[in-house]
């Protein structure tokens, strides 16, 4: 894997580059062209942002994903899969690229504490889980319901934030 880009930062039109060609290797611009990021650092892939994103046009043929890495993104591989359809009448095809991203030296700080920050952190890798009948659920009544020690807890969303809150407080 040669490529890899650092938290914070923003791909160019150096990275993430897709060639499309027709059977006679002319560059073409594409009947359809579009990407979609997936977080891949668990095996498995959890789709980031929206499934359908428009690459920027370099020059005929020439197109690269502009992705902006998080700056608290999960250290690991990613995935880009790319969906192609050269013209209107021919069948769709995918191909994926994938690349690393690695962490930095400073991370920021979004609240101003560690350990808050680490708990944010947690919870946003938890509500994303692909299994969520195993670890949480989320009701239409905005309640977080918690799998610990094999046990269920029911905890109101504004609730956990006001005890995420006491806790960077210094009130726990």
């Amino acid at each position: 894997m040669a490529v890899a880009f650092i938290r914070g930062t923003t791909t160019g039109p150096a990275d993430l580059t897709i060639t499309v060609r027709d059977s006679s290797s002319t560059l073409i611009d594409p009947y359809r062209l579009e990407y979609a990021v997936y977080d891949f650092t668990t095996g498995i892939e959890v789709l980031l942002g929206s499934p359908v994103n428009a690459p920027v046009s370099i020059s005929t043929g020439q197109y690269y994903a502009e992705v902006v890495i998080p700056a608290d993104a999960n250290i690991g591989l990613y995935r880009v899969r790319w969906t192609i359809q050269e013209y209107a009448t021919d069948p769709v095809y995918q191909s994926v690229q994938e690349f690393q991203v690695l962490g930095s030296n400073v991370i920021p700080s979004f609240t101003g504490d560690s350990n808050m920050d680490a708990l944010m952190h947690s919870l946003r890798i938890i509500l994303r889980d692909n299994n969520p009948d195993r670890n949480y659920s989320v009701s239409g009544k905005e309640k977080i319901k918690i799998k610990a020690d094999n046990k269920y807890y029911s905890i109101p969303i504004k609730e956990l934030y006001e005890i995420l809150e006491d806790g960077n407080n210094g009130k726990l």
